[in-house]
C-alpha cells in the first residue's frame, strides 16, 4: 500500500542511490524513520529495494548470477559481526549449520563475514537493507555500525537502516566513532554527521493543512475493493469513523479493511458498511486499544 509519505520517499530513495562519478554511492547510509510505530516504514524498504533491482532488469535484463538488494532483520542478539553475518548468509541462501558425527546440527564456521564479502562483490550487490535497527541494544551499536560501514567501503553500498529513531541512532554512532581516542574537548567539539532520512509518519486527519492525504489512501484502498455492491469512493462516506478506529496508522487501516471485506463476503452484503467496519474492528481488538488510548 503506498502513502503519500512512501511515494515521496520512493522519489527521494531512488536519487539518494545514485552513484557518483567514481561508481561509488553517494550517501553510503540512508535512515528510514517515523514517530511511532505501524506507519510503513518496513513497506516503504522493501519497495525500495523491488524498484532498485527492477529498475536494474529493465536496463541490464534478468541475471540470475546478480544480486543487487540484500534484505536482512537484526538478530536477536547482534553482539558481534558473525551474527550480522550470520543473517547475511541466510539471506544468500546457505546451510549454516552441518551434523557432526552424531547427526547433531553445528554450525559450519562462526564469522560468515569473508565469505558473504565474496559472494556480494561477485553478485555486484549494491544495497542492504536492515530492517528492526531500534531493536538494537546501545553496546551493540558501535560495532554494528563499524560492521556495515565496511561492507559499505569494501562493496560500494548503501545501506538503509528502518527502525524508530534510526536517523538519531545512525547520527549518534556517525557522530560517536571512536571516541576513545579523542580527548574529551575534541569529543565535546564534534559536530554531528549528517543522515540523510526518509520519514514515514502517521497518516494526518483530514483538515484545511492536509486536505488530500487521508482521501487520497482511502480512496487507493476504495479502488482495490472487488465487492460485488461496492459502491466506488464509498469508503469517504466512512472516513471520519475510520481515522477515529485506525489513528491514521496503516498498521491498522489495511488490516481493518480486509477484514471487513471478509465478514461482507461472509455475510452476504458485499459492501463495507459502518456496522461490518465495528465488527471488523472488533474482531482486531481495534476498539479495546482505542478504549485504552483514551
Amino acid at each position: 500500500m503506498e502513502t503519500t509519505d512512501i511515494a515521496r520517499g520512493l522519489k527521494l530513495a531512488r536519487r539518494l542511490l545514485r552513484r557518483g562519478p567514481d561508481g561509488r554511492p553517494l550517501y553510503p547510509h540512508v535512515a528510514i524513520d517515523s514517530d511511532c510505530r505501524g506507519t510503513g516504514k518496513r513497506t516503504l524498504l522493501h519497495q525500495i529495494g523491488l524498484a532498485h533491482q527492477g529498475r536494474l532488469e529493465k536496463l541490464r535484463g534478468i541475471d540470475d548470477r546478480r544480486i543487487p538488494v540484500v534484505c536482512i532483520n537484526t538478530p536477536p542478539d547482534p553482539g558481534s559481526a558473525a551474527d550480522w553475518s550470520a543473517a547475511l548468509a541466510v539471506f544468500l541462501g546457505w546451510d549454516l549449520y552441518r551434523p557432526d558425527t552424531d547427526q547433531r546440527p553445528v554450525q559450519r564456521m562462526k564469522d560468515f563475514t569473508g565469505p558473504a564479502l565474496h559472494v556480494m562483490r561477485h553478485a555486484r550487490t549494491e544495497i542492504c537493507l536492515v530492517d528492526g535497527i531500534d531493536r538494537l541494544r546501545a553496546e551493540d551499536l558501535q560495532s554494528t555500525f563499524d560492521h556495515f560501514d565496511c561492507l559499505a567501503d569494501e562493496l560500494g553500498l548503501t545501506v538503509l537502516w528502518s527502525g524508530i529513531g534510526s536517523s538519531d541512532i545512525l547520527r549518534e554512532a556517525r557522530t560517536a566513532r571512536f571516541s576513545s581516542l579523542r580527548r574529551p574537548a575534541e569529543t565535546a567539539s564534534l559536530r554531528q554527521r549528517s543522515v540523510p532520512t526518509l520519514w514515514v509518519n502517521r497518516l494526518p486527519p483530514r483538515c484545511s493543512e492536509h486536505p488530500d492525504e487521508w482521501v487520497s489512501t482511502l480512496l487507493t484502498l476504495d479502488g482495490r475493493l472487488r465487492l460485488r455492491h461496492h459502491r466506488p469512493g464509498s469508503l469517504l462516506e466512512h472516513q471520519e469513523e475510520l481515522y477515529r478506529i485506525t489513528d491514521g496508522l496503516m498498521e491498522h487501516l489495511a488490516p481493518l479493511l480486509g477484514m471487513a471485506g471478509q465478514l461482507a463476503i461472509l455475510d452476504r452484503t458485499e459492501a463495507i458498511t459502518l456496522d461490518v467496519i465495528h465488527d471488523a474492528a472488533q474482531y482486531l481488538d481495534l476498539l479495546t486499544a482505542e478504549r485504552e488510548a483514551l
